[in-house]
């Protein structure tokens, strides 16, 4: 960076005089100084401010003031355009005597709308002449602090005494002067990146920062700073240098577009400074969709700083910047109706960081699709199944998908039927039964309220047992693992009590067999008895109730 600098230097002390050749000639005819038109005003006032044609009262003309007030506005105006590096093009300066502003159809003429909206000529209604107005008169001092301040204009009369010996297009002080400031900007560089490097450093390490930042960081920041400090410093005094209008004009041109520069990587520094900060605050949330998406988030501001910057150097250089936002946000439109599926999935991945309907590790089924999420982007979320493939699916088009978050639950459900052998008698039923519950309150980690255990079917080749408990975890494995001890222990506890685990299974009856009775039983003999067995029955439910 330094060497970078250091040859930046030697470019500009090289080009000074080559710039300087280059310039345009000021006014060089004689004006009629009758100030009937804007072309005239203005040229007088030029004129007559130049060396070899230098006349302070002829060059006050155009200002209402006379005598010595009106000498000096007339100058400090020079000394504002020049500082600005402001160049008066005469081609363009109007040449009608009663010339009218487009926007405001009045007398008057703006040489510089946008930079120096202050400064304009009017046409007087009695005289018929051209004028600088009464609020440019007005305006001018204060002006002439801000392009000179901290008393910088003092050196206007100081400096030009060290010597006008002229060489390759400038004065002798002019080059004196430039080599104070160069070497006066290393010396401010050194001191300044120092003075930063410690101050940062110091906020850094204090308690609230302590730990979080990166050291490197540091450094690069202390650097920017000290050159963008070093920059104001240089660009407040080249206007005092008096340069050639048009090398004033390149030369501070050169200065914002490197100031633009600067913010822009003081501000995306700042954003890898603060990165580190905001790491640690992400780890501290219980979800990790946070870390994931920082960086993404950075790369969308560093983004934005970049387009920011190149917008506002075009704006320095002249460019229409109003004309040509129009034009790409027609532009704009026509590729967003080409890219409507990539900016509606930008828009999902925007939503699921908003809604937070999964994070990353999450076990979540989304339509048929059914995984681990391992990655969440701009464009999609990939989901990694069971058998290790890993699927994408559009964020857009889980804006519209109803997502089942597995990996939120807070218990595991075990959800299974036992089928009994129907010749199972009804009191070894209710013991096998009651050795389930025993089962399920016994083991550490089911949970003890919502539980159902019970006699629940009678199914086409079994009595079905309806066994559904929840496990205290959220993890598949621990599930997998708990639900084989149980299911060990139920086979284990039918073993014990001689219960037997029913199967589907199909039973054929022969009703008549050659040469053997029937096997269907006469229940019309039986349906006394059976009715009286009815009674019996009834009646003993009763009394056990």
């Amino acid at each position: 960076m330094r060497l970078i600098n250091k040859r930046l230097y030697l470019v500009l002390i090289l080009l000074l005089p080559v710039l300087a050749w280059g310039q345009e000639g000021d006014p060089s005819e004689k004006p009629v100084a009758n100030l009937l038109t804007p072309y005239d005003a203005i040229y007088t006032h030029l004129y007559y401010l130049q060396t070899e044609h230098y006349d302070a009262s002829m060059s006050a003309r155009p200002f209402y003031k006379r005598g010595e007030a009106g000498q000096d506005l007339a100058l400090k105006l020079k000394q504002i355009w020049d500082g600005k590096g402001l160049r008066i093009s005469l081609s363009r300066v109007p040449e009608d005597p009663m010339y009218k502003d487009s926007v405001g159809q009045k007398n008057v003429y703006i040489p510089y709308p946008q930079e120096l909206p202050e400064v304009y000529l009017e046409r007087n209604k009695i005289s018929g002449k051209w004028h600088y107005s009464r609020e440019t008169e007005r305006a001018i001092p204060q002006l002439h602090k801000q392009v000179y301040p901290f008393g910088s204009d003092l050196l206007l009369g100081l400096l030009p005494q060290l010597g006008q010996q002229r060489f390759m297009g400038l004065a002798s002080w002019q080059y004196l002067g430039m080599l104070i400031l160069i070497a006066l900007s290393f010396i401010l560089h050194a001191f300044i990146s120092r003075l930063f490097r410690w101050t940062i450093h110091f906020l850094a390490n204090s308690r609230l920062g302590k730990g979080h930042f990166d050291e490197k960081q540091v450094s690069r920041m202390a650097k920017v700073l000290s050159y963008l400090l070093v920059l104001y410093i240089v660009y407040t005094f080249v206007p005092v240098l008096q340069l050639p209008i048009g090398l004033s004009f390149y030369l501070l041109l050169l200065l914002k577009l490197t100031n633009t520069v600067l913010v822009a990587i003081l501000a995306m520094r700042s954003l890898a400074f603060f990165r580190s900060y905001l790491e640690w605050l992400t780890s501290q949330t219980k979800t990790t969709t946070d870390e994931y998406l920082l960086p993404i988030f950075i790369r969308i501001l560093n983004a934005l700083i970049v387009a920011a910057a190149f917008i506002h150097a075009l704006s320095v250089c002249g460019v229409n910047v109003t004309a040509l936002l129009a034009g790409l946000s027609l532009g704009g439109l026509a590729v967003a109706l080409a890219a409507q599926e990539a900016l509606r999935n930008l828009l999902g991945s925007m939503m699921i960081y908003a809604d937070r309907p999964f994070q990353i590790g999450d076990f979540v089924s989304v339509g048929s699709v059914t995984g681990t999420v391992t990655d969440i982007g701009f464009r999609s979320t990939r989901i990694k199944t069971m058998d290790t493939s890993v699927i994408s699916v559009p964020n857009g088009n889980l804006m519209n998908e109803t997502i089942n978050n597995l990996g939120e639950r807070e218990m595991r459900r075990f959800n299974t039927t036992i089928g009994l052998a129907y010749h199972t008698p009804p009191a070894l039923i209710e013991t096998f039964i009651q050795g389930l519950r025993r089962l399920h309150k016994v083991h550490p980690h089911t949970d003890k309220e919502n539980v159902y255990i019970h006699l629940n079917n009678m199914g086409a080749s079994s009595l079905d047992v309806l066994f559904m408990i929840y496990f205290k975890t959220n993890d598949w494995a621990q599930e997998l693992a708990w639900k084989e001890e149980l299911i060990f222990a139920i086979l284990r506890l039918a073993e014990a009590l001689g219960v037997q685990i029913a199967f589907p299974s199909t039973s054929v009856y022969v009703e008549t067999m050659p040469g053997q009775g029937t096997v269907v039983p006469s229940y019309e003999e039986e349906l006394k008895a059976a009715q009286a067995r009815l009674d019996e029955f009834i009646s003993k439910m009763k009394t056990d109730q």
